[in-house]
């Protein structure tokens, strides 16, 4: 059965009433490839394409908002590079039209590139369903491959994060986008001097490095700190070897792409690495 809500109580409503047996599906790009290759079946599917509140997107000069519905499109323009680069990472033109922003972090692939670019903004995720809303660090989001903390009557609505001073956005891969990463990286400074550093395809989950974040806080971006942060990276990380790439190579290139981040991010400049 298909439904068709158009407001977040209705949408909210439905699942709360249909329980497990029934689905969110907002752009559908990863869903109906999942159907067609025969590895999903779904018998009732709430359609969220009506609902038009999760679609905004607000670029303030304290706390910026991201909806859920949010196209990846959208935020190709943004000044935020780390944000704007990744989105244009994901997928092709037509992907990038209808993928939303609250479906490719839900999916939780350790490869995200925007899942690292809002962990790199320190974002918080909004989560709704009938019984209210709560709010979580969106690095506490991330449980396991594909596993997140949502319960199974909640919603994604929205992202929340500071805007940052300056920030970079990092990509290793055998192409500049419509690639998975080999590695991924973003990071953001505040004017406070606050860092936030994030990595992609080098752990079960997009990965925060917080013991390299906690030794930048006491030391700065000097390039003694930078290049100890760097090495500090290459100890936080969890990579596997597989088919694109190997452990020992993930490692290596984390800790490049913490150094390079960084050294741009010095002068309070916005980078795009890929």
């Amino acid at each position: 059965m298909f439904y068709q809500p158009k407001t977040v109580e209705e949408a909210l409503a439905i699942k709360a009433e249909l329980g497990l047996g029934a689905r969110f599906v907002a752009g559908g790009t990863d869903v109906v490839v999942q159907m067609k290759k025969g590895r999903l079946s779904l018998e009732r599917v709430i359609d969220l394409s009506r609902l038009g509140d999760l679609t905004e997107a607000r670029l303030e000069d304290d706390v910026c908002y991201v909806g859920a519905l949010c196209a990846h499109r959208t935020l190709e323009t943004w000044p935020i590079p780390v944000l704007a680069d990744a989105a244009r990472q994901v997928g092709g033109p037509q992907i990038r039209n209808r993928g939303t922003v609250g479906g490719n972090v839900g999916t939780a692939s350790p490869a995200g590139d925007v899942s690292v670019a809002l962990l790199a903004l320190d974002a918080s995720i909004d989560l709704m369903s009938v019984r209210g809303t709560r709010t979580l660090p969106l690095r506490e989001f991330f449980v396991g491959v594909g596993k997140t903390a949502i319960e199974p009557d909640e919603l994604i609505v929205g992202f929340r994060f500071r805007r940052p001073k300056a920030s970079g956005f990092y990509k290793n891969g055998k192409r500049n986008s419509v690639a998975i990463s080999v590695v991924c990286a973003g990071a953001s400074v505040w004017e406070d001097g606050s860092v936030a550093i994030a990595l992609g395809s080098v752990a079960p989950t997009p990965l925060r490095l917080t013991g390299t974040e906690a030794f930048l806080r006491e030391r700065g971006l000097g390039a003694e700190a930078i290049a100890e942060a760097a090495r500090l990276a290459t100890e936080e990380v969890r990579p596997i070897t597989d088919h694109r790439a190997s452990a020992d190579y993930r490692r290596a290139v984390s800790g490049i792409a913490v150094s390079r981040l960084l050294t741009q991010l010095q002068g309070g400049a916005h980078v795009a690495l890929v």
